[in-house]
C-alpha cells in the first residue's frame, strides 16, 4: 500500500509536469509574453522574394541580416536576439496583404522592409491595426503618407521629389518642350506621373499625347505606346515604373528609332536595368536620391561582400539603416514596446550611413536631396549637369 501511494505521488506529479508544459506552450502560442518569448525581438521583413523584382527584394534583405547578426554580437536589443522573419510581397498587392498577416499572427515586435509601394499600402493598415512600428526600407510613394497613420516611417524621402527633378531637368538642362508621361498602373507609378503632370505642366511644358500613357505592369510589347509617343511628337519621355520593365521599354524605344530623351523615376534605379536594356541603356537618365557616401558605406560594402560574395543593391543600405535605427530607437526607448519604439522614432535624430535620420510628423525622412544619374560606360554615374529646384 505504501508502494502504490507513492507510485500515485509520482504519477501525480508527472501529471502536474505536462500540464505546466501544455500550458507553457498555450501561453506562448496565444502571444502572451513569456521568459522564452522574451528572449527574441522580432523584425517582419515583408519583400519581393519573388517576381521581377526579386533580386532587389534579396539585396535588401541580405544587408538587414548583416545588421541584425551585428546587433546580436553586441547584446541585441536590450538583451533580445534580434530575428527576422522574412515573408514574400512578389509586388503584388495581394500577396502583400496576405504577407502582412502572416506577420502579424506570428506576433513580430516591428516591421522593416519593402521595395514596392504597391506592397507597402495594402500593408499600412494592417500593421497600424496590429500597431507595430514600421520602417519602409526603400517603398516612398507620397501616397504612403496620406493616411496619417504615426507608426510609418520611410527610410528613403518620399518620391514626390522624382517627378519635380525630372521636369526642373527636362525643362532647364535638356531644353525639352513636349514630354511623354509613361507609368505601369502601379501604385507607386500612378502616383508619380500624377505629380509629374501637374510639374510639366506648372514648368510651361506639355503634356505630349494630352495625357498620361498607362501601361500594364506585365507588358512587353511596347509597339503600340511607341507608336502614340512617335505620333505626339514628344522630344522627352518620363517613366513611373520599375527597372525591369523599364529595360524592355528602352530596348523597344532603341529599336523603333525614338530619340526623345529617356528619364526614368528612382524606381528604375538599379543595375539589372542597364544589363536588361544593354547599348540601349547608355545616354539613359534616372532620378535618384544622392547617394550615400563616406566611410561608413565603404565599411558597410566591404563587409556585404565578405559576407555574400556579392555587391549590395541600390536599396540596400536603407534596409541595413532601418534594422539599426529600430534598436537605436528601442535603446532610446529603453523598452521593446511598440508604442514606446514609435515615440521614439518620431524624435529620431541619428546617423546612419545613408545619412542623417530625421522624421516629419508624418513619417517621411527630410534633407535628402535629389539627383540625376546617367548611365555611361555601363554604369550609374552622376550627371554633369543638374537642375535647380
Amino acid at each position: 500500500m505504501f508502494r502504490n501511494l507513492k507510485s500515485m505521488k509520482v504519477l501525480t506529479a508527472g501529471l502536474l509536469c505536462m500540464g505546466l508544459a501544455g500550458l507553457s506552450m498555450v501561453v506562448e502560442s496565444s502571444g502572451v509574453a513569456t521568459a522564452a518569448s522574451n528572449s527574441k525581438f522580432v523584425i517582419g521583413v515583408p519583400l519581393p522574394m519573388t517576381g521581377a523584382e526579386a533580386a532587389s527584394g534579396a539585396e535588401i534583405f541580405k544587408a538587414e541580416e548583416l545588421a541584425a547578426s551585428q546587433i546580436n554580437a553586441t547584446g541585441g536589443i536590450l538583451h533580445h536576439k534580434v530575428v527576422l522573419v522574412e515573408e514574400d510581397s512578389a509586388c503584388d498587392a495581394t500577396t502583400a496583404a496576405n504577407a502582412a498577416n502572416l506577420l502579424v499572427t506570428k506576433h513580430v515586435n516591428a516591421i522593416v522592409g519593402e521595395y514596392c509601394t504597391g506592397d507597402a499600402l495594402p500593408e499600412e493598415p494592417i500593421f497600424s491595426r496590429a500597431g507595430l512600428p514600421v520602417i519602409f526600407a526603400a517603398a516612398n510613394s507620397p501616397a504612403l503618407l496620406s493616411f496619417g497613420y504615426k507608426d510609418i516611417f520611410l527610410a528613403l524621402n518620399s518620391a514626390a521629389e522624382d517627378s519635380a527633378t525630372a521636369a526642373a531637368f527636362f525643362k532647364q538642362d535638356l531644353k525639352e518642350t513636349s514630354i511623354a508621361i509613361v507609368d505601369d498602373q502601379s501604385a507607386f507609378g500612378v502616383a508619380i506621373a500624377d505629380s509629374m503632370q501637374t510639374d510639366v505642366k506648372a514648368g510651361g511644358m506639355t503634356v505630349a499625347g494630352g495625357t498620361i500613357q498607362a501601361v500594364p505592369n506585365t507588358l512587353v510589347d511596347f509597339s503600340s505606346v511607341i507608336a502614340t509617343i512617335k505620333s505626339s511628337g514628344a522630344t522627352g519621355i518620363f517613366w513611373t515604373g520599375y527597372y525591369a520593365q523599364a529595360a524592355l521599354f528602352v530596348k523597344q524605344l532603341a529599336a523603333a528609332g525614338v530619340t526623345a530623351s529617356f528619364v526614368g523615376d528612382s524606381a528604375a534605379f538599379d543595375p539589372t536595368f542597364i544589363t536588361g536594356a544593354g547599348a540601349a541603356a547608355t545616354g539613359t537618365y534616372v532620378t535618384s536620391a544622392v547617394a550615400p557616401s563616406g566611410a561608413a558605406l565603404n565599411k558597410f560594402t566591404a563587409q556585404y561582400k565578405k559576407k555574400f560574395h556579392s555587391a549590395p543593391g541600390p536599396y540596400s543600405a536603407y534596409g541595413y539603416d532601418g534594422i539599426k535605427l529600430m534598436a537605436i530607437a528601442a535603446g532610446k526607448a529603453k523598452s521593446i514596446k511598440d508604442s514606446k519604439i514609435i515615440a521614439a522614432l518620431h524624435k529620431t535624430n541619428y546617423v546612419g550611413i545613408t545619412g542623417r535620420f530625421k522624421f516629419a510628423t508624418d513619417g517621411d525622412r527630410t534633407g535628402i536631396p535629389e539627383e540625376i544619374l546617367t548611365v555611361t560606360n555601363g554604369a550609374y554615374v552622376k550627371n554633369s549637369v543638374q537642375p535647380k529646384l
